[in-house]
């Protein structure tokens, strides 16, 4: 092995230790004329031959060139390309103008950076431009129709909540299809990180990284982008790049922004009066008294106006950055917080940052990138949570006062009394989160270099939760709490050999890598109930007192190579490999391997192109297939027979077993096929890409039903796989460009289709079934009795007889009507500067997604149930001919084993995501008081939406901690409507 190894070696110098018999050495540093700084990796080349080099960490070249005189040409990606006549000099320093035009063309790449002209892959690249300022406490919220064929959608409007990130569909069932974070190079923890179950709400683990830090993020879509990744690269890669220093001297930014928000709705249900009215006709209709004598004299509550609030926003960033000849720095503060609409709920974010450069030697380079986050999160029960807020402002009848005659809060059946839910609540979870990176980069030879990083993703998270008697958790437990304190320790060590050079019209860019990472994560629980008082809630005060701990821990090798090719610029290959080896797995099949490869061609660099129109510039085919893995679908011991130790009879320890074994248990794979179209017009004023792509999954990791005898219901095994398939399209214009007036617009439009296409059984998952897993369906299919009318004669409910046996039975006739999936869903951005001004829109919208409004479930109930209301009650048949969805108030049209089609509404809609006002003050006025620049702004955030939609909001998923389910509104709180106002000063 060690003789291949040396012959791989030798081979790659090869190009590099090419000398002239007879010449002399040329030498000198390469640097940028903006600020100085060294520019590493500029080629370097005798102009007419294939001799040359390229420059070292610190920009210092050396070239031996034949006696005679030539030219030498200095070529860097983002920078003008500059000749040089030799002459008789033998050192000749070079200082390179950035290509403006060019530096927006160049992407960063899994282990690398690369001109999008040459680029085979398809990604998509959202700049610190277009999310600058934005009130959002999480990066990946920004995303939300930014980029083509990446599906985002708040799961709930709770500061710092999860978000649903899907690109290109979901690939897996059992597994996470979420995205791979990569922060500088980083793979990050991206799950949930809250271990308290407070209902169907997540927190949302990216909400650590301040989004002012952000300098751009690379959405990796197709395999020949995330193979690189390989084993947790088959739901796509998001690779997030911070800011760093440069050389020059020390530039202080600040950025403020304070607002307000509000809910743009709340939960539409009927008064006190109507409520009684209501129920009267119920009862009436069933053959029963009516129970409510005078229900005009009933008073009328506003449960939601009491819970709901205008809440204030605030963000604070500080950054200072710079450089000199060998330090490159960037040190930043961030302060957010963020209150949440509902009273009791806010997120503040505390983080600090520092990136760092240094180049101690000729061609040694060391770094490192820190950030230490500190975060504080109160909480509310919501978002499929009955003891929540929000159920009680829904399910509250509207005749009962907040609180009764002795001054104790409101009851009512199961349901929290909303004001108790907020005012008494005492949930909190803090997070201490540290992500650190050390580097090392050694030029071994010209255009050979080393790279070994070692980084830490570490987080502590304390959540502490205290319900009093005062609630109803509370009261029957005289006190009950809970103290959960979680670990999560995940490092991350890499090696990367790269090699870059040219030789005529070809270029090869090379690289080797090794990777290790370990992932721990340990739980300690303590639960309390009895407490002596409300005024003690710590666990030790408990009469009664239980605790338990928890651990686990998983581990990743990988070896991994790349080559990119090109030739002249028009024919373009990239070739991945990579293996990678999980703990989860048994030993037989630990190892799994993911190949991709991608071939390009510039159509417009061929000579039969001459003839087009001028319009038309750079037209560019790829096409790419590749191979990558999830391992999400199993737990870290999933292979293995497990057995666990408990108390049994009598309190004498015993052991059993808990689990089968299946060590043939292997990788889930996904292979995709990208045919991708990058088309530029007017002078590359307009570019557009497009891209369609298959993505088969296969070996899905699923439980598969066993025989009773077995002693277990199921044994997780490789059965199953999916299929999506899509069509992608992004045009970026840039439409008017003069001196005093600029618009530029971007559009994106994407669809997916998403079907299961083997399992071994149908199975059902949620509240009352009301998804279905089914093959030749989609994921997130709603299963329903398909409600077809309302008799106009009788007001009896009517349903589509689905055996055709000429009855419906609601044990049988039950079948898919919908899914949540969007038929297509994308953005536009517009912006406009004129003179000092800037303004900019951005509307973001979904067709085709059904939405369940299951709030409409418990409250259009009839009469069936003693809870409040939903106005669509109001729309009853109530007499003969009356044309509606909604039946007759009977207990026959509302039994509980019914699943009424109807709560699937259509959930399209459009949205104003985004307005933003500015103002540049003129740099004559600032440079008189020591400023370079300053910027005030005005924002609206969710300005509004055009819907048909009933219920709260259309994007809401509130069941974010189910894989399985999405599209539901049940209990969850809508996304606020924000107003800003800030500014941005740089000295």
């Amino acid at each position: 092995m060690k003789h291949y190894l040396l012959i791989i070696f030798l081979t790659l110098c090869a190009p590099s230790m090419h000398v002239f018999a007879q010449g002399r050495t040329i030498s000198g540093k390469v640097t940028s004329e903006a600020d100085g700084s060294e520019l590493p990796g500029v080629s370097v080349v005798l102009k007419g031959t294939t001799t040359g080099v390229t420059t070292g960490l610190d920009g210092s070249y050396q070239l031996t060139v034949p006696s005679n005189t030539g030219t030498l040409m200095f070529r860097y990606i983002g920078f003008q390309t500059k000749e040089v006549e030799v002459g008789n000099q033998s050192v000749i320093d070079v200082r390179l103008s950035s290509d403006v035009k060019l530096l927006k063309e160049i992407v960063v790449t899994g282990y690398g950076e690369q001109d999008r002209k040459t680029l085979t892959s398809a990604q998509t690249s959202v700049s610190s431009e277009e999310i600058a300022n934005l009130p959002a406490a999480s990066s990946d919220q920004l995303l939300q129709g930014r980029a083509a064929g990446v599906n985002v959608a708040a799961n709930s409007g709770t500061p710092g909540g999860g978000v649903f990130v899907r690109v290109r569909g979901s690939s897996s069932i059992n597994g996470s299809s979420d995205p791979l974070y990569v922060v500088d190079g980083v793979p990050i923890q991206a799950n949930n990180l809250s271990g308290v179950d407070l209902g169907g709400g997540t927190t949302s683990p990216i909400a650590d990284i301040n989004p002012a830090d952000i300098e751009s993020m690379e959405i990796l879509k197709d395999a020949s982008a995330t193979a690189i990744y390989g084993a947790r690269a088959a739901n796509g890669v998001v690779l997030i790049t911070t800011k760093r220093g440069s050389s020059g001297k020390a530039k202080v930014s600040l950025g403020v922004y304070y607002g307000t928000q509000n809910a743009a709705r709340k939960p539409e249900v009927v008064d006190g009066p109507t409520y009684e009215r209501l129920i009267n006709e119920a009862f009436i209709n069933n053959g029963k008294p009516a129970p409510y004598a005078n229900p005009d004299a009933a008073i009328s509550t506003d449960w939601a106006d009491a819970i709901f609030r205008s809440a204030s926003i605030s963000n604070y960033d500080l950054s200072v950055s710079g450089g000199a000849d060998k330090v490159h720095y960037l040190v930043s503060g961030n302060h957010f917080d963020q209150e949440g609409v509902l009273i009791g709920s806010r997120f503040k974010r505390n983080s600090a940052r520092i990136n760092l450069d240094f180049y101690p030697m000729d061609k040694l380079k060391v770094g490192t990138s820190i950030l230490y986050s500190s975060n504080k999160r109160d909480r509310l029960r919501n978002d499929d949570n009955i003891s929540g807020a929000m159920p009680g402002a829904i399910n509250f009848p509207s005749d009962r006062p907040y609180y009764q005659p002795d001054g104790s809060y409101s009851k009512f059946s199961i349901f929290e009394n909303p004001i108790a839910a907020v005012v008494e609540s005492d949930i909190q979870m803090n997070t201490n989160r540290f992500l650190g990176s050390l580097y090392a980069e050694y030029e071994i030879a010209s255009g050979f270099r080393l790279r070994s990083s070692f980084s830490v993703d570490n987080s502590s998270i304390q959540e502490d939760l205290y319900d009093n008697t005062l609630l109803n958790n509370g009261a029957g437990t005289n006190g009950y709490g809970l103290s959960q304190a979680t670990q999560n320790e995940n490092w991350i060590q890499e090696n990367v050999l790269s090699y870059q050079f040219s030789k005529s019209s070809h270029s090869f860019n090379v690289l080797v890598g090794t990777t290790l990472q370990e992932s721990r994560y340990s739980l300690t629980e303590a639960i309390g109930e009895q407490f002596p008082s409300n005024d003690f809630r710590k666990i030790t005060s408990a009469a009664v007192q239980r605790a338990r701990s928890d651990g686990s821990s998983w581990g990743i090798a990988s070896l991994f190579t790349r080559m990119v090719y090109d030739y002249k610029d028009k024919y373009l290959a990239t070739v991945n490999v990579r293996r990678d080896a999980s703990s989860r797995f048994g030993k037989d099949n630990r190892w799994g391997t993911f190949p991709s490869i991608a071939l390009g061609w510039v159509v417009s660099e061929e000579a039969f192109f001459e003839p087009m129109p001028e319009f038309i510039g750079d037209v560019k085919l790829r096409a790419s297939y590749g191979i990558t893995g999830n391992q999400s679908g199993i737990t870290d011991f999933q292979s293995r027979g497990l057995w666990t130790g408990s108390s049994a009879y009598a309190d004498i320890p015993g052991i059993s077993p808990s689990q089968l074994g299946n060590p043939d248990l292997k990788w889930e794979t996904t292979a995709q096929t990208d045919i991708g179209l990058d088309i530029s017009l007017f002078s590359e004023r307009v570019n557009i890409i497009a891209d369609y792509y298959v993505k088969k999954t296969s070996d899905l990791l699923l439980a598969v039903p066993l025989p009773r005898t077995s002693g277990f219901n199921s044994l997780v095994q490789n059965f199953g796989s999916l299929e999506n398939k899509g069509l992608e399209l992004a045009v970026i214009a840039n439409i008017i460009n003069t001196t005093d007036f600029t618009w530029n617009t971007n559009f994106n439009i994407a669809s997916n289709k998403n079907k299961v296409t083997k399992l071994a059984a149908p199975f059902n998952v949620y509240n009352r079934d009301l998804f279905r897993y089914q093959e030749g369906y989609p994921m997130y299919s709603f299963y329903f009795h398909e409600q077809t009318g309302v008799d106009p004669a009788t007001g009896d409910i009517q349903f589509a007889d689905v055996d055709g046996d000429g009855e419906f039975d609601p044990n049988v006739d039950r079948k898919i009507v919908g899914d949540a999936n969007p038929d297509f869903f994308g953005g536009l951005t517009n912006s406009f500067k004129y003179k000092a001004f800037d303004l900019s829109f951005f509307l973001q919208y979904s067709y085709g997604n059904d939405q369940l409004n299951w709030n409409r479930f418990f409250n259009e109930h009839g009469g069936t149930r003693d809870f409040n209301f939903n106005v669509s009650q109001l729309d009853r048949w109530q007499n003969p001919g009356d044309q509606t969805m909604i039946p007759k108030m009977t207990a026959a049209n509302y039994a509980g084993n019914l699943r009424p089609s109807r709560f699937m509404e259509d959930g399209s809609y459009l949205r104003l995501k985004n307005i933003t006002l500015g103002y540049t003050l003129p740099q004559t006025v600032l440079s008189k008081v020591g400023i370079s620049s300053a910027r005030v702004y005005l924002t609206g955030q969710n300005v509004f939406t055009v819907t048909n939609y009933t219920g709260l909001d259309p994007e809401l998923t509130g069941i974010g901690d189910n894989s399985l389910v999405q599209g539901v509104e049940f209990f969850s709180l809508p996304q606020p409507r924000v107003f800003i106002g800030g500014f941005n000063v740089s000295f």
